[in-house]
């Protein structure tokens, strides 16, 4: 079992090594020296700034839990929202298709003494306001350049319109099985009852009596969005800024190179449909897909944009899982301490 729990992170350091060396090939020019002369160059307060909105990325999801925890009753100081969220970012980077990260935020929150049955609600309101947000960030990326999605290239294009499709697929079931339960059961048992005909899925009669189960989890979810709507606002709200603040890191960077201030809506506009077509394949952290559509869409905008991209991408994804994975030592080193006195 030890063995196994190793697996999922070596696997993922190395798929992070092979893409910083393939990122890194797509520039004759490019070296290692050359990269930290380029980090050098960079003005100071961008990199600071850049690194507040990684920060504040992992902060605005703890806030927007605890938001919905505190409608439901479970009031929780704001440093262990910050653990629920740096538990969902870590997991959810080292883990197949980032399956890992809700169920880790669930073990710590059922651990601060919320039920079970109230977390499966609070991450399944989340879940569908984090999925909203991207397309929240995506329309401000629009009215800032509308052009955007013209610099990429067709197959950058068909990911961000797998991307969309994907996510609209999410929202429209979550909705579903939020406000209309009984519909997306109905839809469910169709496709069960189909792959079962069609003999690739053994155990249909087991996942629907698993998603019958659920099916409280999801009447409560709707009646917390009808009976708490401005608290549900909130928190959608906070996971609107997390995405903005993520969004934001290469446009800080872009400033800090020196480039102008006119330019920094269409950066952001970049970004926002890296960010879609990124999702449209379940890697963890979209490792792969978002520096190539990071390149290709910047590539029309900077000469050689693979400095920029790598150091943005340490930013906002390696030193950012990097942190998450600090926070989750100290909460483990903090509670094993007090173990060893109450012990």
């Amino acid at each position: 079992m030890k063995k196994k729990k190793w697996v999922a992170p070596v696997a993922f350091l190395l798929l992070v090594a092979v893409t910083v060396f393939v990122v890194s090939q797509q520039s004759k020019t490019f070296t290692a020296e050359g990269f930290l002369d380029y980090v050098a160059s960079v003005r100071t307060w961008g990199l600071a700034a850049a690194a507040v909105c990684m920060l504040c990325y992992i902060l605005f999801e703890g806030l927007g839990l605890l938001t919905i925890c505190r409608a439901l009753g479970y009031g929780q100081k704001w440093h262990r929202g910050v653990l629920y969220s740096a538990a969902d970012i870590y997991f959810s980077a080292i883990t197949p298709s980032a399956t890992g990260g809700q169920p880790a935020s669930a073990l710590f929150m059922i651990g601060d003494g919320i039920p079970a049955a109230v977390t499966t609600v609070v991450l399944l309101l989340n879940l569908l306001f984090y999925t909203a947000s991207i397309f929240a960030v995506l329309l401000l990326g629009l009215i800032l350049y509308p052009g955007a999605f013209g610099l990429f290239s067709v197959p950058a294009h068909l990911l961000m319109i797998a991307g969309i499709i994907f996510q609209l697929v999410l929202i429209g079931g979550l909705l579903l099985l939020i406000f209309s339960e009984k519909i997306f059961l109905r839809i469910v048992n169709f496709f069960l009852h189909v792959g079962q005909k069609l003999r690739l899925v053994k155990t249909a009669e087991k996942r629907r009596e698993k998603l019958l189960e659920m099916e409280r989890d999801y009447r409560r979810s709707a009646a917390v969005v009808r009976s708490h709507l401005p608290s549900m606002l909130k928190a959608l709200g906070f996971n609107v800024l997390q995405r903005i603040c993520i969004t934001a890191v290469p446009c800080m960077l872009f400033l800090a190179e020196g480039h102008s201030l006119r330019e920094i809506g269409k950066v952001f506009a970049i970004q926002s449909w890296v960010i879609v077509g990124s999702n449209a394949v379940p890697l963890p952290g979209a490792v792969g897909v978002a520096d190539y559509l990071f390149l290709d869409g910047y590539g029309a905008l900077l000469s050689d944009p693979v400095n920029m991209e790598l150091l943005s991408r340490s930013i906002s994804f390696y030193i950012c899982v990097l942190t998450c994975a600090i926070v989750l030592l100290i909460s483990f080193i903090r509670n094993r301490h007090q173990g060893s006195e109450t012990g």
